[in-house]
């Protein structure tokens, strides 16, 4: 049980709430307005939640927000607000309020929150006094956008919004998500990804949420879903643009009470999770052309985070190339020690289309190229015998191009038909599958990772593409 403050100039909602959270067993105190919240914060020095309205005079919710996080910092704030005050509801969780209540609302939904809020600021308590650090993972880079990201993750590590990560395929969105993770109040609890883009809407909506016995064909037992899984926890929602409409619904009635129903089930079942969404689309386009739920976007990018290109941060390159290199050395047992200077040059000339994840791919191709000494530009950007080189073929597609995989590139069909015609074997099979690869590589590249467009590239379905991307291991 803990000691709250309730501060609201509505006398008679004002005292509801306290009848209701004295009911639960909290210690509670109330007053109408900010300066008096302020005062019994001064003589009150065991408060340790304040729940407060957003629209007082003279002061404010988001100025006594304000006051209480440079005075009180170890006291969490709930705000109170309608559903028309909502972008300055956003702006308080992003001030650093744990979350909000929504006017009017259910006492249950209001005592649940209280208690949330109580149990994270006693976790944060805890790991304050036990010394412990509440941002373990680290984004490397010294730019100032990755700064900027890094300072954001630290200020909302005690809130409980949602956060939208967006940045182009590549840019390492699910390290951000881990980071979000490990620096909350939440970090005792699981971490949950899944990718949205990579199932059918109905296979999804199993996944996230659980389906009962019998509910369609092949459900032979009850089943947990992802939500239930990631309960007091984290729940990564990655490619979260490729939401099916229906999904979509289903997605904000949890994010709003923490509810929901398992396909073909009967009881709505609540949870307690944090929910991270990532998006390589602009969401914000989608929702003017009336794909995207309106009212979804503003619940899930309470908290928005853009991670640039890697282009855009060419002075992070050869920091997060010095990582990677220490970590592939260690995984092949490659006695490298460091980089050539034409490599160096190269990486930083390079636009890197693929950003950080090919990035990884490169230094780990080579790593594996250089036994000892310091890698060379040839070992991460030369063409590898037997290959196709990496300088682009005028009018066709260079399947070693930056972009794709270099590594994976497949024999030109002149080559293939050579060997064939000296009676060498070769394997049909596995010859289609490296070229299938390479193709699914360029379009995905091409589209941003985009299932659907690259989909409509190729001229197949959906539904093939995303098993070949499962098949080839690309996902």
């Amino acid at each position: 049980m803990g000691s709250i403050l309730i501060v609201d100039d509505e006398p008679g909602l004002r005292q509801m709430l306290e009848v209701v959270l004295r009911r639960d067993g909290h210690t509670v105190v109330g007053c109408a307005d900010g300066h008096s919240a302020l005062k019994l914060l001064t003589d009150n020095p065991t408060i340790e939640l304040v729940v407060s309205d957003l629209r007082m005079s003279p002061m404010d919710g988001l100025a006594l927000l304000g006051e209480i996080r440079k005075g009180f910092p170890d006291v969490f704030v709930v705000i109170m607000t309608a559903f028309a005050e909502w972008n300055t509801a956003v702006q308080a969780m992003r001030l650093g309020a744990y979350n909000f209540l929504r006017k009017p609302f259910d006492n249950q939904v209001a005592k649940t929150l209280v208690s949330r809020a109580l149990a994270a600021r006693g976790h944060r308590m805890a790991s304050k006094a036990a010394g412990e650090s509440l941002a373990p993972v680290h984004l490397i880079g010294s730019s100032a956008a990755i700064q900027a990201v890094q300072t954001l993750i630290e200020q909302v590590s005690t809130t409980d919004s949602t956060v939208l990560v967006s940045g182009e395929s590549g840019t390492g969105k699910e390290l951000v998500a881990r980071a979000i993770h490990y620096a909350s109040l939440r970090s005792d609890g699981p971490l949950v990804r899944v990718n949205s883009g990579a199932l059918t809407p109905s296979l999804l909506e199993s996944e996230l949420f659980g389906h009962v016995k019998g509910a369609f064909t092949g459900a032979i037992e009850d089943r947990q879903g992802l939500f239930s899984l990631a309960n007091n926890g984290t729940l990564f929602l990655d490619e979260v643009g490729e939401l099916a409409t229906e999904t979509q619904v289903k997605l904000l009635r949890v994010l709003e009470n923490g509810e929901y129903l398992p396909v073909g089930g009967r009881e709505v079942l609540t949870c307690n999770v944090r929910v991270v969404a990532a998006t390589n689309r602009d969401l914000e386009q989608m929702v003017q052309a009336g794909t995207f739920r309106e009212d979804l976007y503003f619940r899930l990018a309470v908290i928005p985070v853009h991670l640039p290109p890697l282009r855009d941060r060419l002075e992070d390159i050869a920091l997060i190339a010095g990582h990677l290199l220490a970590r592939h050395a260690v995984k092949l047992r490659r006695g490298v020690s460091g980089f050539m200077p034409d490599a160096l040059d190269a990486m930083q000339r390079y636009p890197w289309p693929g950003n950080v994840r090919e990035l990884d791919n490169r230094i780990q191709r080579g790593v594996a190229l250089t036994t000892t000494g310091d890698i060379s530009k040839q070992a991460l950007f030369g063409e590898i015998p037997g290959t196709r080189a990496l300088t682009p073929i005028p009018g066709s597609l260079a399947l070693g191009a930056p972009g794709g995989s270099a590594m994976s590139s497949p024999p030109s069909a002149v080559a293939l038909r050579q060997k064939v015609a000296a009676r060498q074997a070769i394997d049909l099979e596995a010859e289609l599958q490296r070229y299938e690869r390479v193709l699914i590589e360029e379009a995905l590249n091409v589209t941003k990772d985009n299932l659907t467009d690259a989909a409509a590239l190729l001229g197949i379905s959906f539904r093939q593409i995303r098993y070949k991307v499962r098949q080839l291991g690309l996902r």
